[in-house]
């Protein structure tokens, strides 16, 4: 799920924003019929690269270590498993 900055308290999720909301706000900051990228924009995207790198590994290795391990398990205890897409 992915949620863009909330601007009103009536929001269904009704979290805090994370980094893929800080990460669409920059992309927004740029979005224009003549696109210009600033220096700020260029600094928040040095600093969200090695946090969307750490976050990638994190998901792969669910998806493809820890996931398969937890769908062992289940069907070894006969319960079924978790489909990976």
């Amino acid at each position: 799920m992915i949620q863009r900055k909330s601007t009103a308290y009536d929001d269904v999720e009704n979290f805090p924003n994370k980094f893929t909301a800080e990460y669409m706000f920059m992309v927004n900051q740029n979005e224009s019929d003549i696109p210009r990228v600033n220096q700020p924009v260029l600094d928040l995207l040095k600093e969200y690269t090695p946090i969307w790198e750490a976050l990638k590994a994190r998901g792969l290795d669910l998806k493809n270590n820890i996931l398969p391990a937890l769908n062992k398990q289940l069907w070894e205890a006969g319960v079924g498993a978790v489909w990976i897409k």
